[in-house]
This record gives structure tokens, C-alpha cells and sequence, in this order.
């Protein structure tokens, strides 16, 4: 459509038209499902597709794909190992009789609404969030909840007319948007820069230079990276051998494919193959998605001036090497499916954060947290840096000497809210620096989705009450000690978004969320359960914990640990990765090791 209307023409169709929208919602699929459209609509594939047929057109990788179609149009959907999710808009279309015929008549010549069309929604696009928001409206029985669903519609059909153009205009006016599509046609046969020189009529020195300015990569790069990402489908999906997915990606030796593979993923083809069909249901969906890498995008700049909580950083292209001071800043990365080259005492890291998805070998530990080694840093040339306010601030003008820095204040002022809050402003704001908006996304969405049905479990549970208080318990210097979460942590917003109320009140505001008390000093009003959470090699808080009789507790770890939770600690200042597991945990001690969440 978008080559035979101009965009003006484009949209005053659309507004000319009396759009009834017929339904609206997210759909699961665990199995292949195929159908044909039932009316002109739109599939949005969300997470773990695949591939799809819309037509007479498969899309391998889909994650972000708009599909258009009217109705009969045939659609197959298959889902990987996890459950697959997408969006099903239906629409039909009337002409008032007072419309003007030449509307009428191009709507016809160009099958307004019947068209098959695909667009790519990239991470500067708010289609995704249009389609959360419009599916919860519809969604609602109340008065008036259709009619701002269908405004939600016409802001979603507004912004997908757009893209549509742009996306036609980029691939018949763009050189380097033909030499990306012949790269994605043609990736599994052997590819040379002359080639793509001459596809786009440049020499070889030119087209590199236009290459990296409009996309941030090499023409080598780039190719190399679809390369991969269709491996790792093929790997995680697929029961050929490592020979046969490296010729299928355009490499005659395994080997190389392997080392290729290895540093760009961070692991080898067949731990990634292991690791990748092993993956815990409720938990590492939230990380399943490993790249955010959008072989249709290209840059529109190559400098981004980035506010951070100690000020801006000048940051070209996409960060590839990145260097995490802090833990939390290191499970936001694995979160988004990168893989940084350094992080503060990875040592200690292994026994503290425990996360559902195996931590990588090979990461250079960069020294302390509280004092990182500047020297270790700067020898791996990292394009960025990343950390708390807290712990960079210190070293903040150093580190800008060695590369751009990032910082995030995730204990913010009893004024500036809370800490689930900044957890997710800094998670969206760092995933948007590394161009992986709509993957944050999805994890913030699928997260709330979990809230939600354990949320409704316990309610159908009827547990005995509904007030709790979480400690997290450590040994020091032979002594037993407990930090108790006060109003306004994250361990007690997870509480919350569970339905559960915080029976600890301190009386006085704690600037890290939590207070420090010993054992003996506890206290548990009426009413009242008191969970724990504790690493299980500390045998001194443990058995200091589970000797005392006064409490009536939930043990959230040793004894009774979920298969959700690995070994280690859940790290109660991190991310994504490690609320979603606490509230499983914790979800799991109150119903008292259900199956569900066993």
C-alpha cells in the first residue's frame, strides 16, 4: 500500500473510513496453531516465536513484526520450547454514504484493508505499548472501555501508516537498506565486500564509511550478527549438528563458527544449546529473548548525549563492550541479553546473586565495588561503563577518562519514591541506551503478568494472613544478624504487588531499605508471618535461624528451596531477574510448597 498511496493520502483514507474494531487480545500458543484472518487485522508477534507464515511469506526471528492482513488471509505460528505469545487485532471497515466516491475509489484500487503488509516495530516505536494499553481496555467490562480501546486503535493505526512509509521510502531510496536486505536473503552463502560495494554502485572504502555511520557496524559486523542470531534459532530449536547450523549461517569450518559464535554470545554454540533448551519456565522467560538485535535497524545517529544520575555521557553508536561496577547493573545487562566484559568482584558475585540463568565464564573481575581497579578497566577498553550513583560517584572523572560512564541512583530520597520505582526507570533507561527498548518491555510486562496470576494464588490459597515481614540473614564475625526491609524497599514492593502488607515499621527512615538487627531482637507482632531468605553455605545464620522457636517463619531457602531458585542468594537490590524470583519464593513458602510453584 505504502508504494501506490502517499502518506497524506494515507491517513485521510483511514480518517475517512468508519473503522469498527471487532476484537482485541493477547494470545498464548504452546503448539503450531494455524488459522486464516477471520477479518482484516493485524498479528504482532510478541515473544518466543519461532517463525510465522502470513501468507504466501514465512518470517524467521519475528519478535516485533506487524502483520497485516484482510480476512482469509492464511496464518501459521510456531512457538519455540517456551510458550509463544502475540497480538490479534481484528477491524472491519464501512464507507458512509456522504463519503466523497475518489476516497472511495482509491480505497478500492489500493485494497485498503485487505492488503498483506509487514513492518518491523523497532525500539523507538510505542506500537507494543498501544497494544498493552488497548488490550487492557478491551479487556474491562465497563462503559466506555471499547471506545478508549478503538482511541487506542487509531493512535496504533497513526503510527503504523508512519512506519510503513519510512520502511518504503529506506528500501527504495537507501543503499545500505538493499545491501542489509541482500544480507539477510543471502547470509549462508559467502558474502564479500565487493560485492556489497557493487550492490549499492560505491567502492569498497565508501560503502564501510556510509555502512558504520548509518548502522554503527561494519558491513563485516553486521552480517556477522545476523549471522549468529539465526544460529543461536537454530541451535535452540533445531536437532542439527554444529556443523550442519554453521553451514546453514555461511561457515565452511566449525571451528571459526564456534569462536565467531563464542564472542559475540558469550558462550559456545553448545553450552548455548544446552543452556538454551534448559531453561526454567516461570522464571527465565523474563530473559529468554538473549538479543535485541534488529537487522532492519538502521541508526539515526551515531551521538547520543545520555543524562545519568551524575550527569551526561557522550555515547557513539551501540555500546558493545560494556564494564558493570555493580551487581545489580550486571543483571540488568544479562536481563537484556548481553554479556558485559567485566564486573566488580565476580568472585563474590557467584555466591551472592543468584540468578535463573547461568552466569557466563570468562568475565574479568575489575576489582572491588567499593574501589574499582581503573588500571584492569582501562586494558579492556570498554565503550562503556555502567554502575550505582552510591558506588561510582567516587570515581566518576577517572572513569570518564576511560570511557564513557552511566550511572543510576537505585537508593533514591524517601521524596524521589521508591525503590522499585528507580528499578524500573533505570532498567528501561539503560536497556534504551543499548537500543533494547522493546525487550525491556516485554520483561516489565511478563513480570506484572506474574504479579498478577500469583497474586490471584494466594488469594484462592486463603493463607492465614495477609502480613508479613522479609529478613535477609547473614553471619558476621560469628554473629547472627538479620536485615529487615522497611516501606518503600523492593523486597517489600514485591511483597505488595503480591497482596501481602509490611508488619515491619521501624519508626525511622532507613536511606538503603532495610534495617539491621540481631536475631534475639526481632520481634513479630500478631498475625504475622516472618519470612527469611539466607545463602545456604552460611551454616551459622542458619542454624541460628532455624533453632529459634518465638517465631512462627516461612523458610525461604534451604530446606524447602524452590527449583526456581539457584544456588546462591537472592540478591535483594537487583533487578528483573531477582524480584520475579523472589516473589516466587516467597509465593512458594506461604501456600506451603504448592505443586504450582514447588
Amino acid at each position: 500500500m505504502p508504494s501506490m498511496l502517499r502518506l497524506e493520502d494515507h491517513l485521510q483514507l483511514w480518517n475517512q473510513a468508519h473503522v469498527q474494531l471487532i476484537d482485541v487480545r493477547l494470545c498464548t500458543v504452546e503448539v503450531a496453531m494455524v488459522f486464516s484472518m477471520p477479518a482484516s487485522g493485524f498479528v504482532y508477534v510478541a515473544d518466543n516465536i519461532q517463525y510465522v507464515e502470513f501468507g504466501d511469506t514465512r518470517y524467521s526471528e519475528p519478535a516485533d513484526i506487524v502483520l497485516h492482513g484482510g480476512a482469509g488471509t492464511p496464518v501459521q505460528i510456531v512457538p519455540r520450547s517456551n510458550r509463544g505469545r502475540f497480538y490479534l487485532v481484528l477491524y472491519c471497515v464501512e464507507w458512509g454514504q456522504n463519503t466523497d466516491s475518489q476516497w472511495r475509489q482509491m480505497a478500492e484500487q489500493a485494497q485498503f484493508g485487505e492488503m498483506v503488509s509487514t513492518v518491523r516495530a523497532g525500539v523507538e516505536t510505542s506500537l507494543r505499548t498501544q497494544l498493552h494499553t488497548m488490550d487492557a481496555a478491551w479487556q474491562q467490562q465497563l462503559p466506555g472501555a471499547q471506545l478508549q480501546a478503538k482511541a487506542y486503535f487509531l493512535s496504533f493505526i497513526y503510527e503504523w501508516v508512519q512506519l510503513q512509509h519510512q520502511s518504503s521510502e529506506m528500501t527504495t531510496s537507501s543503499p545500505i537498506a538493499q545491501v542489509i536486505q541482500y544480507m539477510q536473503h543471502f547470509y549462508a552463502q559467502p558474502i564479500t565486500l565487493k560485492q556489497l560495494a557493487e550492490r549499492a554502485s560505491y567502492s569498497v572504502p565508501h560503502l564501510c564509511e556510509l555502512f558504520k555511520e548509518a548502522t554503527g557496524y561494519t558491513p563485516i559486523e553486521y552480517l556477522t550478527r545476523i549471522r549468529v542470531e539465526v544460529a543461536k534459532t537454530l541451535l535452540t530449536d533445531s536437532t542439527l549438528s554444529l556443523a550442519e547450523v554453521a553451514e546453514k549461517t555461511g561457515y565452511r569450518d566449525p571451528s571459526y563458527f564456534g569462536r565467531i559464535f563464542k564472542r559475540i554470545v558469550g558462550l559456545s554454540p553448545l553450552h548455548f544449546k544446552r543452556t538454551g533448551k534448559d531453561k526454567p519456565s516461570l522464571t527465565v522467560g523474563l530473559a529468554a529473548e538473549a538479543s535485541d538485535f534488529n537487522p532492519l535497524t538502521i541508526k539515526r545517529s551515531t551521538l547520543r548525549n545520555i543524562e545519568h544520575a551524575l550527569g551526561e555521557a557522550e555515547i557513539a553508536a551501540i555500546p558493545q563492550r560494556i564494564v558493570a561496577l555493580d551487581w545489580t547493573m550486571f543483571e540488568y545487562l544479562l536481563a537484556l541479553g548481553i554479556v558485559p566484559i567485566g564486573v566488580s568482584e565476580a568472585a563474590d558475585m557467584h555466591r551472592w546473586v543468584g540468578l535463573p540463568i547461568a552466569i557466563p565464564d570468562g568475565i574479568v573481575d575489575v576489582g572491588p565495588r567499593i574501589q574499582p581497579n581503573l588500571q584492569r578497566i582501562a586494558e579492556l577498553s570498554p565503550d562503556l561503563i555502567i554502575g550505582t550513583r552510591m558506588l561510582t560517584e567516587p570515581y566518576y572523572d577517572a572513569l570518564q577518562q576511560i570511557a564513557p560512564t552511566v550511572a543510576y541512583d537505585i537508593f533514591p530520597s524517601r521524596r524521589q519514591g521508591s525503590e522499585y520505582a528507580s528499578l524500573e526507570y533505570s532498567f528501561r533507561h539503560l536497556a534504551a541506551v543499548l537500543d533494547r527498548g522493546t525487550l525491556a518491555s516485554g520483561i516489565q510486562y511478563r513480570l506484572e503478568d506474574s504479579y498478577k496470576a500469583m497474586r490471584e494464588y494466594l488469594r484462592s490459597a486463603r493463607i492465614a494472613t495477609s502480613k508479613a515481614m522479609i529478613a535477609f540473614g547473614y553471619s558476621n564475625h560469628q554473629h547472627s544478624l538479620l536485615r529487615l526491609s522497611n516501606d518503600g524497599s523492593l523486597s517489600v514492593e514485591v511483597l505488595e504487588r503480591l497482596g501481602l502488607t509490611n508488619a515491619f515499621k521501624p519508626g525511622h527512615y532507613e536511606p538503603l531499605g532495610y534495617t539491621t538487627i540481631g536475631i534475639d531482637e526481632i520481634e513479630v507482632g500478631d498475625n504475622a508471618l516472618m519470612m527469611y531468605v539466607v545463602q545456604r553455605d552460611d551454616k551459622i545464620a542458619l542454624s541460628r535461624l532455624q533453632k529459634e522457636q518465638t517465631w512462627r517463619m516461612l523458610n525461604v531457602s534451604s530446606q524447602r528451596r524452590s527449583r526456581t531458585i539457584p544456588s546462591g542468594m537472592i540478591w535483594p537490590y537487583g533487578g528483573p531477574l531477582s524480584v520475579n524470583m523472589l516473589a516466587v519464593a516467597a509465593t512458594r513458602s506461604l501456600t506451603l510448597q504448592s505443586s504450582r510453584y514447588r
